[in-house]
């Protein structure tokens, strides 16, 4: 079946493709009808959402997880009203998220009432064309969506083991993607496990291991040996360091850590202390960022980003307890090495590894292993089809120093000879390159305003949309309206 063409189609449904679609249908004046592309079949998740545990909670307060930034009260008193009261301050489990994120989009669903204009459609894009009129998804089953407009909301890529450890990919006790459906499961309870990462990846697999009935061992291993920092219950003194964090400047990573050392000593006799710091950089961050040569940009990358990450993507408190209570008795350990071989021995891996507390690398012995080492923002490293055939169209360009694609201010995408796209947007980790700060919901809700505000201007401009219009334009299926598989939680 040959339906007309949707005004939009956002490729991607989780987080951020959700954010766009909910700042979308919230102009009741905009015709435009939307579907969403996802190829996992549940919106509103992606990786970090997709959890089930409770255990896996937000690393944000519910107060800064509204999908609005100009109501900030929006997720929580979604809480309160599905039973789920919380405060402000509290750190809620990341499951609801998600679900909270699916009814932002079809609020009327549970009692019968018509839907949006937003339908959902569950494959992959494997292409993307522009032609006379207008762009072309190709799905993975072989199928086809037209549209005026497109928003790349792919998100976050986890990495793959190094290529040290290449022989670990297939190995059945080598766990290249923790985040798939049941990839721990086979672990027995008494097992040795090593944690390669020691960020918030190896946190939630330490805990969901703890929450299955792990009671053996378990080892991370990182270059420097850092887990995230704790969120403080109750922060003080951001106000006071925000008017010297909005004069900051520098084009030197050098220049601009001494300057916020400065900050610090002088915000920390009233009271202030570094999450305060970190806190009120954020905003200032892809400023500073586009400061930067690139030379520059790399040097930050090299020597500051794990120190920044371990600062700025802190746990909730209780998780921060729970992980020193097992440190304390002697189950859970940290190690500043590197991994640089595996080999299977017997019933046992062995490790190559050199650790910063031994003079020479060792054999590590452990039963399993474990890829932690997160989420990484070079998509076009690992060969994913659509990305390699936007490259190939010359329709998108690598951000700077490779990390994402090449964006402008307002989002819209760069093609290879650096012109921004009249109808190709991205948002969320695919920014990376331009913003650094482009993962956490309070960034990428600013970014799907802006985003649908210019979208919704390109389509007046261009005379497109109807409220007749059909939800979908999908040559061979029909894109779907939400359902009750769709909306659990």
């Amino acid at each position: 079946m040959d339906s007309g063409p949707a005004a939009i189609a956002i490729v991607g449904g989780g987080a951020s493709g959700a954010l766009v679609a909910a700042h979308l249908l919230r102009r009741p004046s905009s015709p435009f009808h939307i579907v969403l592309v996802e190829r996992a079949g549940r919106v509103g998740e992606g990786i970090a959402y997709s959890t089930s545990s409770k255990c896996h909670l937000l690393n944000v307060p519910a107060r800064s997880m509204s999908a609005f930034e100009d109501d900030p009260g929006h997720f929580v008193r979604w809480l309160a009203s599905r039973g789920l009261p919380a405060a402000a301050d509290d750190f809620v489990p990341r499951t609801f998220y998600g679900r909270y994120l699916r009814e932002t989009l079809w609020p009327r669903v549970a009692d019968g009432t018509p839907s949006p204009p937003l339908g959902g459609v569950f494959a992959g894009v494997v292409d993307l064309s522009s032609g006379p009129q207008g762009p072309e998804l190709v799905l993975d089953n072989g199928h086809t969506i037209a549209a005026k407009v497109v928003v790349l909301s792919t998100g976050m890529l986890m990495r793959q083991f190094p290529a040290s450890l290449s022989g670990a990919t297939t190995h059945p006790r080598c766990i290249t993607d923790p985040w798939a459906h049941g990839a721990l499961a086979g672990i027995p309870p008494s097992a040795t496990v090593t944690l390669l990462g020691s960020g918030l990846t190896a946190i939630d697999v330490l805990l969901a291991l703890q929450e299955s009935g792990h009671r053996g061992p378990v080892h991370a291993i990182s270059r420097h040996g850092l887990l995230p920092r704790a969120h403080r219950t109750a922060p003080q003194g951001r106000e006071v360091l925000e008017p010297p964090c909005r004069d900051l400047e520098g084009s030197e990573v050098r220049s601009l850590l001494h300057q916020a050392r400065q900050m610090m000593k002088g915000a920390g006799a009233g009271g202030a202390d570094w999450r305060d710091l970190v806190d009120a950089l954020r905003p200032e961050v892809p400023r500073l960022w586009s400061g930067l040569s690139g030379d520059e940009q790399l040097r930050f990358r090299r020597h500051l980003e794990r120190l920044w990450n371990v600062y700025r993507h802190r746990m909730a408190p209780p998780v921060a307890q729970a992980v020193d209570e097992l440190q304390n008795s002697g189950i859970f350990f940290v190690h500043a090495g590197e991994v640089d071989a595996v080999e299977d021995v017997g019933a046992a891996l062995h490790l190559q590894v050199k650790l910063r507390a031994r003079a020479r690398p060792y054999a590590w012995k452990t039963d399993w292993l474990v890829n932690c080492t997160g989420p990484g923002p070079h998509i076009f490293e690992r060969g994913q089809p659509l990305m390699d055939a936007l490259l190939a169209r010359g329709l998108v360009r690598p951000g700077p120093i490779g990390m994402g694609v090449g964006t402008d201010e307002r989002g819209r995408v760069l093609d290879a000879q650096g012109q921004p796209s009249p109808w190709l947007w991205a948002v969320g980790p695919l920014r990376q390159g331009q913003l650094l700060e482009s993962t956490a919901v309070p960034e990428i809700r600013v970014q799907a305003r802006d985003i649908a505000l210019d979208i919704n201007r390109s389509l007046v401009d261009l005379g497109t949309g109807s409220s007749d219009a059909p939800a979908g334009a999908c040559r061979g299926l029909e894109a779907q309206p939400p359902t009750a598989q769709l909306l659990a939680s």
